[in-house]
């Protein structure tokens, strides 16, 4: 599982081989929630995947949290 920090929020995606799908991640009990609601194309490569889920969610952004980070 890829895990992503999205503007301060984490999101993990991992790959079956039905398509990508995309997780609301608890970091702190390591609990994850599917998210329906966020496709990442099924022929988007594991390098492309940050940059989507920056496109999709730029108006997070902030001084803070300014960019998306793999940390796992």
């Amino acid at each position: 599982m890829l895990i992503y920090n999205v503007f301060g929020r984490y999101l993990a995606v991992k790959k079956p081989p039905d398509g990508w799908q995309v997780f609301r991640a608890d970091m702190a009990e390591r609990k994850f929630t599917r998210l329906y609601d966020i496709i990442i194309p099924d022929d988007m490569t594991e390098d492309e995947v940050s940059g989507w889920l920056g496109d999709i969610f730029h108006e997070a952004a902030s001084q803070r949290h300014p960019d998306v980070r793999r940390v796992e």
